[in-house]
Parts: C-alpha cells; structure tokens; sequence
C-alpha cells in the first residue's frame, strides 16, 4: 500500500459515508500502480470486513461490488 493510500485511510476512517470511503480506498489502490484490480478488490474487501465484522465473509465482496458499481444487480 503507497502512503497516499495510508494518509487517505486514515482521513476516511473518522466518520465518512461506508460507500465514499471504500470507493475512495479502492480507486487509491490502483492509482498508486502497486495493484492489480483484483489485488485492489481483495484489499478493499478486507477493509470493508475489518469496519463491519458483522457482515459475513461470503457476504463482504458482494456487497462491496454494490458499492463500487451501484448499477449492478447480483
């Protein structure tokens, strides 16, 4: 993760909108160039289970998937 990514993270995890910040992270990621857009999708899954453990593992890329495309149907 690039320090931008770091710094970013930090600012979006007080109190942000759930769907601004994982869009945010996950845009970040690939903008540093580290990642690849699954190894983004993956980070960004992780993220989004770290904030809410109530969610299920199964359940976590689904929803994160809504968030970064909200025209998606599953």
């Amino acid at each position: 993760m690039c320090d931008d990514c770091i710094t970013r993270q930090r600012v979006y995890c007080g109190e942000p909108e759930l769907a601004e910040m994982i869009q945010k992270y996950f845009n970040c990621q690939l903008i540093c160039g580290y990642r690849t857009a699954r190894e983004a999708f993956m980070d960004t899954v992780e993220v989004y289970v770290r904030i809410n453990p109530q969610t299920p593992s199964w359940l976590a890329p689904k929803k994160v998937a809504e968030i970064l495309n909200p025209n998606l149907v599953l």
